[in-house]
């Protein structure tokens, strides 16, 4: 066997068995659920320090923007936020403006809905729209 290829081996083998470190695992907190447009509505319990991943489809084919998450600070954080491009297809897909992914920190006991809002620029007369909403419950 060559120099190196023990490494390999062991990256395939995390790879292919699901052992390979997802969002979060660079800053010491755990995984934790992934919900998405279709769990809206739905309630969610995290552990302190666990993580919740929001994997929402871009709402920007019906020209609505979205605005930053609407929760209470002291029992989630946000850790980060991405705009992810539509993944590659053939032929491309009419209307896909890719995934929305937000990652949040469970920071102390308590209860919050977490809200996800959008908005139309030309609708100025109107209050953003709740995208999705979760009700997001941290135990110790």
């Amino acid at each position: 066997m060559k120099a190196g290829s023990g490494l390999l081996i062991s990256c395939f083998l995390w790879g292919a068995l699901g052992l390979a470190p997802g969002p979060g695992w660079g800053n010491g907190a755990p995984p934790g659920p992934v919900l998405t447009e279709q769990d809206s509505g739905k309630s969610v319990t995290l552990k302190v320090g666990e993580q919740l991943t929001l994997n929402l489809r871009n709402p920007a084919s019906g020209g609505y923007t979205v605005a930053a998450p609407v929760f209470d600070e002291r029992v989630l954080r946000l850790i980060s936020r991405e705009t992810r491009p539509p993944e590659p297809a053939a032929p491309p897909r009419l209307g896909d403006f890719g995934r929305l992914v937000f990652v949040f920190a469970a920071a102390a006991p308590g209860a919050t809905d977490l809200a996800v809002k959008i908005s139309r620029e030309w609708e100025k007369d109107q209050p953003p729209l709740d995208y999705v909403k979760y009700m997001v419950k941290v135990v110790p």
